[in-house]
């Protein structure tokens, strides 16, 4: 099955460096995304292909389909590309390398503690979170609600609630937490 040229969600964006390909789940597409930078890590900059389904379910191929999906990977890849030899210099002098250094310890040292005060703030306040999540009738208002809440800005609310592991609320791992916090040159 080869990749459509519609809007992202539903095929290929033709003038961008998107793709989409039907999954073996029914109503599932799976969208190849060409970025300027890895969100992954701490933006390191130059072309890269990011994938995501459109329901946010785990992707199931069938074998026909993995032909389309490698079609579209290398659509993708060859458009994201383009659009780096373009404009990724500029996008990279004026965005990524005027960051901070990801690898610097003391930046490290610094998300590392603003990951801990996140989850100690979601934890100290977690049964209104969940009322919050539950009763929300979208998604921004349950991102904007927690991150009040947990005065945050709501893109911080989504980009760790997103991949929150939860066991990082067991009695054990509070204790080192609070322990981390307390003493965050230790």
């Amino acid at each position: 099955m080869r990749p459509d040229d519609s809007a992202p969600e539903d095929g290929t964006d033709a003038e961008g460096a998107t793709a989409a390909v039907e999954t073996g789940r029914r109503g599932q597409r799976l969208i190849c995304e060409g970025w300027f930078a890895s969100h992954a890590d701490s933006g390191t900059p130059g072309p890269h292909v990011h994938l995501r389904t459109s329901d946010g379910q785990d992707p199931v191929l069938r074998t026909d389909q993995v032909p389309g999906l490698a079609e579209a990977l290398s659509v993708v890849a060859e458009r994201i590309e383009r659009m780096w030899e373009a404009d990724g210099g500029e996008y990279a002098e004026e965005i990524v390398l005027r960051s901070p250094d990801p690898q610097d310890p003391e930046v490290s040292r610094q998300r590392s503690l603003e990951r801990l005060r996140f989850t100690q703030r979601l934890a100290e306040n977690l049964p209104e979170v969940i009322r919050l999540l539950t009763r929300a009738s979208s998604t921004d208002e349950a991102l904007v609600d927690i991150g009040a809440l947990l005065g945050v800005d709501e893109a911080e609310v989504m980009v760790r609630l997103a991949r929150f592991d939860l066991l990082t609320l067991t009695s054990a791992a509070t204790e080192r937490r609070l322990h981390l916090l307390a003493e965050p040159e230790a």
